[in-house]
């Protein structure tokens, strides 16, 4: 569900170029932070419950 709406608000602009070169932006943030979240959501919880 993260970043559902900034992909649902670029999908809801008119057709061009700007939209393809934002839809790539926004699916690269989106996965950026999924993925740094991710990743670092482990360490957070050990670190936390020590």
């Amino acid at each position: 569900m993260r970043g559902g709406i900034s992909v649902a608000l670029v999908l809801s602009l008119p057709t061009g170029d700007e939209r393809d070169l934002l839809m790539t932006v926004t699916y690269a943030v989106v996965l950026f932070s999924l993925l740094v979240q991710g990743l670092t959501v482990g360490r957070l919880a050990r670190r936390l419950a020590t």
